[in-house]
């Protein structure tokens, strides 16, 4: 047995280390390295629960937002939704559509980003699609090969869609527009129009380039499958066999419908809820659609760096005890369980739990009259690479959509007040209350719980989507949806242009605008690679991590919001 270490792994948000410990296979064509066990190191400390005590409870909503400075607008969501519980204040129409536009263009922006900068660069590799590839060779590569021609586009367009979260949240990162009961953002015609013109062209790109980048992977994964299979003499179907983690999906909801959202509290004041009145529902999937129950949730930290005192609490009991030199422990983040199961978070339990296994929608963009059906049965009922991209996809489809239509009906509420006449003077603050905010950020389930005590901040708990998916074993030994997904996951013992040769041997790459003429698609990644000294790209002690890497970037982690403070020794 060999142990393979990444650490740190690139290409996330924060600081995250995987151990993977192999085992031997024999088959008819040879002997392969495949994992046996995965460990994630979330090699840092979110003291931010700490910092918040005895704070101003309306300071929760700006200080969370500095978990991450990649998903800051969602921690502030929820942050601002759990002061709406405790201060008891239902937010008005017109400031429900405010929030969900900006909230809809924010998680349009991530969606973008991570299918194409973050998973995409290891799926156009083993696709042999040069558009997911990252433009290495600049222009020319893209005008010549097609190099990084879709990654070259979503950078453009994620700056469109951070400019329709700015419109309303005031400034993008870190939104500066929302409050207890509503938001302090005023509806204009010069808003609503900036925000329909920018979410035409993100609507635009995700059905013409992230719907056509996606079929183009589907159209070559038989090839991925067949190719694997024989080369490994194993089965192997292609990406839907990459990355299965738990059959446990769980969601929280997302877009309150602004007519119903005595819908929406209910999961907060811990009622079984499904959330059908918003765009995602709620709920827990486990093989069918079951209710959210908030009395569920738990953290353990057996293999975590906390105090023992720490675990199996609710939220609403979280204590944050720090025990950095505990013995076993190998993690910074805490092991969150629902009803004592191991549940995965993100974009495929959100697609699962509002639509089942097949996701069927259509959709007419309201600026073009465009009509455009989705349609996508989940490859594995068990999530994988490719079904997170497509969920990815998909939501980036339906929610720059929506975000143009509740523009459009937003005109309608534009002499209407925007926040609550409970917190319209900007001066209340319960002396005792508590509250829940329950909402789903891009990578998943989001929970912050905040207890006002005199006035301040008396206990706060973050429950976030890394630390669900990227936390480690829990007091059952159970591993986390991360670990899980990486066991039994092929370690080539060669080099990413190697491997590419030989997945596709045929010669069919036109590369005489770069004096090659026709080559294999593993040379034309060489070209790119070698100029750069990236022709040992993720090879870790004589292994290639690229197929493992791809699986742990399916799940988009944010370590940072997982934990926050590193212990550095400088010698």
């Amino acid at each position: 047995m060999a142990k393979v270490v990444v650490d740190p792994v690139t290409r996330i948000e924060g600081h995250l280390g995987i151990t993977m410990e192999t085992k031997e296979v024999k088959t008819s064509t040879g002997t392969w390295t495949l994992v046996d066990k995965a460990y994630s190191h979330t090699n840092l400390f979110r003291g931010f629960e700490i910092i918040l005590k005895g704070r101003d409870p309306r300071d929760a909503y700006f200080l969370t937002q500095r978990i991450c400075g990649v998903c800051h607008a969602v921690h502030g969501a929820a942050s601002m939704q759990a002061l709406d519980h405790a201060y008891g204040v239902t937010p008005p129409p017109a400031a429900v559509l405010v929030r969900n536009i900006l909230h809809a263009c924010f998680y349009c922006y991530d969606h973008m980003i991570h299918t194409y900068l973050l998973v995409g660069p290891e799926l156009g590799v083993v696709a042999k699609y040069p558009p997911m590839v990252p433009p290495a060779l600049g222009k020319a590569g893209i005008a010549k090969l097609g190099l990084g021609s879709s990654y070259a586009k979503c950078v453009e367009m994620q700056r469109i869609a951070n400019e329709a979260t700015a419109l309303w949240g005031g400034r993008a990162p870190f939104p500066v527009a929302e409050y207890p009961g509503g938001v302090t953002v005023k509806p204009t015609l010069d808003r609503i129009a900036g925000t329909i013109g920018r979410m035409n062209q993100v609507w635009y790109f995700a059905v013409h380039t992230m719907y056509n980048d996606l079929m183009a992977l589907v159209e070559r994964n038989e090839h991925i499958g067949n190719a694997i299979s024989t080369l490994l003499d194993v089965e192997f179907r292609g990406l839907q066999d990459l990355g299965p983690s738990y059959p446990y999906q769980l969601s929280y909801g997302l877009f309150p419908d602004p007519e119903n959202y005595d819908d929406w509290v209910k999961a907060q004041d811990g009622e079984k809820s499904r959330r059908k009145s918003a765009v995602i529902h709620a709920g827990a999937w486990d093989g069918d659609f079951k209710p959210f129950e908030l009395g569920k949730i738990k953290e353990y930290v057996k293999y975590s760096k906390y105090s023992n005192e720490c675990t199996g609490l609710h939220p609403k009991d979280g204590k944050t005890i720090p025990d950095k030199n505990k013995p076993g422990a190998y993690a910074w983040a805490k092991a969150p369980r629902y009803d004592d199961k191991p549940y995965e978070v993100g974009p495929f339990a959100r697609m699962v739990n509002t639509f089942g296994l097949r996701w069927k929608f259509e959709v007419t963009n309201p600026v073009t009259g465009e009509s455009f059906t989705f349609d996508w049965k989940a490859l594995n009922p068990n999530s994988s690479v490719i079904d997170r991209v497509a969920a990815r996809v998909a939501q980036t489809i339906l929610f720059s959509t929506k975000a143009m239509e509740w523009a459009i009906e937003l005109k309608q509420y534009i002499n209407e007040k925007t926040i609550n006449e409970k917190t319209a003077n900007f001066d209340y603050v319960p002396n005792t209350a508590e509250g829940f905010g329950l909402w789903d950020a891009p990578r998943g389930a989001l929970l912050h719980y905040t207890k006002i005590k005199g006035g301040k901040i008396d206990n706060y708990q973050c429950v976030v989507p890394s630390t669900w998916n990227l936390g480690p074993r829990d007091d059952f030994d159970q591993p986390g949806p991360v670990e899980k997904a990486l066991e039994n996951t092929w370690l080539p013992q060669l080099d990413v242009p190697t491997i590419a040769n030989t997945l596709y041997p045929d010669a069919d790459i036109d590369a005489s605008a770069f004096g090659l003429g026709m080559v294999k698609w593993g040379d034309a990644l060489a070209v790119a690679l070698k100029p750069l000294g990236l022709a040992p790209l993720n090879m870790e002690n004589g292994y290639n991590t690229s197929l493992a890497l791809a699986i742990v970037r399916s799940f988009d982690p944010c370590i940072a919001c997982a934990v926050h403070e590193i212990d550095i020794t400088i010698k």
